[in-house]
């Protein structure tokens, strides 16, 4: 009966030569979930021997893994902004990049205490709101939209067992269907290119399309968003979105062409131009 070293060991290693990026924190990921162990009690148990059930369990997801499915669908679980959430195939799995909006956001609040109504664009889990709504340091008026019905279950299940209470939250493309304005916009909108979506699915990547793919450019959901934002803002009011590092140049002009102001780019932990902060005019 193999130990936990031992198993983690091997399954690190099938990992690698698969090619997955991280092979020990996956395989210490999966057998965590497989085992009902946290990561700690985990690593202390390794001279232990590990039951047959727990064993299986395991395989049967180290299998999914290598078929190319991420840890965070295989744990239905991704950690974000301190915060846990619950993922599947309905959403985009949060990426620590996009955390980047979250502390403009927060920034944001925190200068200007006239900012007190915000809504989160393309919610899907609603990693962006609830995660603002968290660390907020004054009460905010909020709301969400998606175009997706299967993405608001997720961002509803995440907003009650996170927040206790679910915001208001509307079916909409992009702002189309939302009403009201606001002081401020999030959106990590689709942004990458039919082609590369196309690419993806065809190679199995379980990630929605409808969540990644934006037109033959990549630009066609921000191309809409930043128009129709305008209606959505009291004058004086921000949108930020995330992007692609190479679309930045791109998005600021759009930015400028429609008239905001105070067009600034947001780097991520890499240094990346992650996402775009612009002010509609007072």
């Amino acid at each position: 009966m193999s130990t936990y070293r031992e198993l983690l060991t091997e399954a690190t290693r099938t990992l690698a030569r698969a090619g997955i990026p991280t092979p020990f924190l996956d395989a210490l990921l999966i057998l965590s979930h497989a085992s009902g162990l946290p990561k700690e009690a985990l690593l202390a148990s390794y001279p232990e021997p590990v039951p047959p059930e727990t064993r299986r369990t395991f395989e049967s997801l180290l299998a999914r893994r290598l078929a190319g499915e991420p840890v965070s669908y295989i744990r239905g679980l991704k950690e974000f902004y301190g915060l846990t959430f619950h993922v599947d195939r309905r959403v985009l799995v949060p990426r620590p990049d996009t955390e980047v909006l979250v502390d403009a956001a927060l920034t944001l609040i925190r200068r200007d205490p006239a900012i007190t109504h915000i809504h989160d664009a393309c919610t899907g889990t609603g990693c962006i709101l609830i995660a603002i709504l968290t660390h907020t340091p004054r009460p905010l008026t909020a709301s969400a939209s998606d175009v997706s019905e299967e993405a608001l279950d997720v961002f509803r299940e995440n907003a009650s067992r996170l927040l206790g209470t679910v915001p208001p939250h509307h079916r909409s493309d992009l702002l189309s269907s939302v009403p009201g304005r606001f002081h401020l916009i999030t959106a990590n909108p689709p942004y990458l290119t039919e082609e590369e979506v196309a690419v993806m699915k065809a190679s199995g990547w379980p990630e929605p399309a409808l969540a990644l793919a934006s037109g033959p450019d990549g630009l066609s959901h921000i191309r809409r968003l930043i128009p129709q934002a305008l209606d959505h803002l009291v004058p004086g009011g921000y949108l930020i979105c995330e992007h692609h590092d190479a679309q930045a140049d791109a998005v600021a002009e759009l930015y400028r062409e429609a008239g905001y102001t105070h067009v600034r780019h947001l780097p991520d932990l890499a240094g990346r131009r992650r996402a775009t902060l612009a002010r509609r005019p007072l």
